[in-house]
């Protein structure tokens, strides 16, 4: 259930950012989100949402952010914090302004079950260019709060600072400062730094690293610090003009048929340190290309995650292969894996195969094939090394749901030839939503059951990743 409201936490915050039309007099900002998954020998979950919008209207302007961390490492909660905010303005004249602005925060893990404060301030726009922005904010308010000391209220004062600096059309930094102090004891305070960049990469979409450092004059016995690295994709929703210099526009040459390359990108993870000590970082890259007869496709997947300085999961996981077409359906090919897997005490397993295949069922939106072969398999797992000949067997296929929407899915068995009882079953299913020529969503389900694990190990694995496709 816990994982059920983050998925739809994630998709509550992005869904208004891929509708509406591009009015000046609408909502503006970006978003992002992000969730990776692992169970079995690895246990790790990490899940990212953020949001920032602005609407302005004549002389007033309104504001809203929100964003969502939360991570889980063998049961036990490794970051767990949620902030909003909503703000309006009215302006006097070209740089000062007046406004009103509440904010609400929940970090459980430094003490903090709610917070909720209310604020008028007055604001000054140093730096209103086309390129670069710093505000600056201040004003007296209220504080509630309740902490694991007792609920509590008082007077308090907000300052804030907020910079942005395009240094290209693509790219941008980003920079705030806020801090919250009481306005009876000033050494009660709360101060966060944040600081990021955001590059697009094609149309609307964008690569996000940001980084985050909060600091609580009062600790209740807790980390007096926290720090907090995040990667991941996020979507603009800007009424300006999005093509001129992108991704997109620069390949609008090429053709859309056979001979290009399809290359689907992930970056993903975390990194934090006071009271949540954890980190954890997910990459891959596939790259596929279909000629006329043949096919090659080759790519890696790695995730990494650790808990105060014990590592919750590990895995590396790597093919190639190359097919050619025959007459009838029929094909054939050869492929080679690799596979780690720390924490299952698998250090390295490699397997080459040719093998053969026949498609079973091919109409328009729907594709069915089986393929096998022998197998040279060498692995090391449990400090123990291993050689031995295996046979592979796969089914693979895929359907559409729509014109921009495909289901896909790959089931595959490598046995022991000389034990039948020993083997290795990888499933895979996913689905992938087409955003535009080039670009692509992918949400993906990975799961490896060994039915021979290493001593003291369980044979089951599971990881849930999502990615952004770009077409070359």
């Amino acid at each position: 259930m816990r994982i059920l409201r983050i998925l739809l936490s994630g998709g509550l915050l992005t869904s208004p950012l891929a509708v509406g039309k591009e009015d000046p007099d609408s909502w503006q900002g970006s978003g992002n989100v992000g969730l990776t998954l692992a169970t079995g020998n690895s246990e790790s979950l990490r899940a990212t949402a953020g949001l920032d919008v602005t609407r302005a209207v004549g002389t007033w302007e309104s504001r809203a952010a929100a964003s969502i961390l939360f991570g889980e490492d063998d049961g036990v909660s490794s970051n767990e914090r949620f902030e909003g905010s909503l703000q309006l303005n009215r302006s006097y004249g070209e740089r000062v302004y007046a406004g009103l602005t509440s904010e609400f925060l929940s970090d459980r893990l430094a003490g903090i079950n709610w917070r909720f404060a209310m604020t008028p301030l007055l604001g000054w726009r140093v730096v209103d260019g086309e390129r670069l922005k710093l505000r600056l904010e201040a004003g007296p308010g209220y504080t509630w709060e309740g902490r694991n000391a007792g609920d509590r209220a008082f007077s308090s004062v907000r300052l804030h600072e907020r910079l942005s600096f395009q240094m290209t059309e693509e790219t941008r930094i980003f920079q705030s400062l806020t801090t919250l102090l009481a306005a009876e004891d000033p050494g009660n305070f709360t101060l966060t730094a944040e600081a990021g960049l955001e590059s697009r990469l094609a149309g609307r979409w964008s690569l996000r690293v940001a980084g985050k450092a909060v600091y609580y004059g009062e600790s209740q016995g807790r980390e007096s610090g926290d720090l907090l690295l995040t990667a991941g994709f996020g979507y603009n929703h800007l009424p300006a003009n999005q093509k001129e210099g992108s991704l997109e526009t620069a390949l609008e040459g090429l053709q859309s048929e056979g001979g290009r390359w399809v290359i689907t990108a992930l970056l993903g993870g975390s990194f934090s340190r006071g009271n949540s000590a954890a980190s954890s970082l997910n990459t891959g890259l596939k790259l596929k290309r279909k000629e006329e007869g043949g096919e090659f496709a080759a790519g890696f997947f790695g995730s990494y995650a650790e808990r105060k300085g014990a590592i919750s999961a590990e895995t590396l996981a790597a093919d190639a292969r190359y097919q050619r077409d025959l007459r009838n359906k029929w094909f054939v090919g050869l492929r080679g894996d690799f596979d780690h897997d720390k924490l299952a005490e698998l250090e390295w397993r490699i397997a080459l195969t040719p093998y053969a295949g026949w498609l079973l069922h091919e109409r328009k939106g729907s594709k069915l094939a089986v393929e096998g072969g022998p197998s040279a398999v060498m692995e090391q797992q449990g400090g123990i090394e291993n050689t031995f000949l295996g046979m592979y067997a796969a089914v693979k296929g895929e359907h559409k749901l729509g014109l921009r929407t495909r289901l896909f899915a790959e089931l595959s068995w490598l046995g022991e030839t000389t034990d039948w009882k020993s083997y290795f079953i990888t499933s895979e299913v996913g689905i992938e939503h087409t955003l535009s020529e080039r670009l692509s969503l992918k949400l993906t389900g990975r799961n490896t059951y060994d039915n021979t694990p290493a001593t003291g190990r369980g044979g089951h694995d599971f990881q849930l990743v999502s990615a952004l496709g770009v077409r070359f």
